[in-house]
């Protein structure tokens, strides 16, 4: 049985696909002609210079007039109360600002506690209690009963007295990685 063989001795080799950097070389050539066309036509004689819509009926004479610019006006206030407040402003007696015997009282210094967390398990508590022990600070937890069936465990230092003390221990707290709040009361 004879065979044919003329279409296998006709077949080409397949082609080789063209390399993505070679397009992207390619791209980057007209783009850059196209730029430079653009740059060259705008660096022409004509270039500013063709009027825009009619030409007038005579060329201008002269050298131009600037114009003032025009300010335009300010805009409307979108709130009244930047009006209203200064109209309302209200003088209070000098007899009134004198010191009050309660503000003279906040001189003396008042106990503060710095609380370090507060949690819903009482090993959660005990467990950061521990670490301010191993950290060189003193610490207790304390329960607080916020409804039925919800008690929460505070971790608390101090009592520290007055307000240099609190910041001063908040400071070292803070050096050992510990943030806390202020909490200004009694030792309980």
């Amino acid at each position: 049985m004879p065979r044919d063989y003329k279409h296998r001795a006709q077949r080409k080799p397949p082609k080789k696909p063209v390399s993505g950097l070679l397009w992207l070389l390619a791209g980057l050539l007209l783009g850059g002609l196209i730029v430079s066309l653009v740059w060259i036509k705008g660096q022409g004689d004509g270039a500013g210079g063709e009027w825009v819509g009619a030409a007038p009926d005579r060329p201008p004479q002269g050298k131009p007039q600037p114009r003032a610019a025009e300010v335009p006006p300010p805009p409307e206030p979108r709130f009244d109360f930047y009006n209203l407040l200064p109209k309302d402003e209200i003088v209070v007696p000098e007899e009134e600002l004198a010191p009050r015997a309660d503000q003279a009282r906040e001189t003396v210094p008042v106990d503060y506690l710095v609380q370090l967390g507060s949690f819903r398990r009482n090993e959660d508590a005990d467990r950061l209690k521990a670490q301010l022990a191993l950290n060189g600070f003193e610490a207790r937890v304390v329960s607080a009963r916020i409804n039925a069936q919800d008690v929460f465990y505070r971790v608390r230092t101090g009592p520290y007295r007055g307000k240099a003390a609190v910041n001063e221990a908040r400071r070292q707290l803070a050096l050992k990685g510990f943030n806390g709040m202020v909490i200004r009361g009694t030792g309980g």
